[in-house]
């Protein structure tokens, strides 16, 4: 995904807006990292700001992901928004004077692949839910409890407190 940013340069403070549509595969995604449901929307704007160029934007997708309650698939939507700062790199200057906080580009393109991949890698829930009420499965048998009710006795007595329980049991 790169930008053509020829006419960007030739006017401090310009702006210029991109969108772009993608794929897990061309932004390098493998199955075991994100799994998509369908394309990546990519809209932002990049403006001239002299010696840097601003990129912002924001990302807009669904992802398949298992309920981490549950375990059941899901489908959710995913917004993420990003903003980085490119500058365009000199032949001249060696990597000893690079700054490692902005990205470098070369020529008339920008290229945000990179930063899109990394803004979704980032903006993926790390323990998903279908819903806030989702009940999750029994620890015990196992039985997804949002469809089924099971038998099983979740009570568990502290085996310092039994003594305690023959007490109040009327035997």
């Amino acid at each position: 995904m790169k930008i053509n940013i020829a006419q960007l340069k030739k006017e401090l403070g310009s702006t210029q807006s991109f969108s772009f549509r993608t794929s897990a595969e061309e932004l390098g995604l493998g199955k075991e990292q994100l799994i998509l449901s369908e394309r990546v929307l990519v809209e932002g704007l990049v403006t001239n700001k002299g010696i840097v160029f601003e990129v912002t934007g924001e990302i807009n997708t669904r992802l398949k992901q298992c309920c981490s309650r549950c375990l059941e698939e899901m489908v959710t939507s995913l917004t993420a928004v990003f903003s980085e700062e490119y500058r365009e790199v000199d032949c001249k200057e060696s990597r000893d004077v690079l700054d490692s906080e902005i990205d470098y580009f070369k020529g008339d393109e920008i290229d945000i692949t990179d930063l899109v991949r990394e803004t979704l890698l980032l903006a993926e829930p790390i323990k998903p839910v279908c819903s806030e009420t989702c009940r999750g499965l029994c620890p015990k048998c196992g039985v997804n409890l949002n469809v089924n009710t099971c038998g099983c006795n979740l009570v568990k007595t502290d085996p310092r407190l039994a003594v305690l329980e023959k007490l109040l049991s009327k035997d």
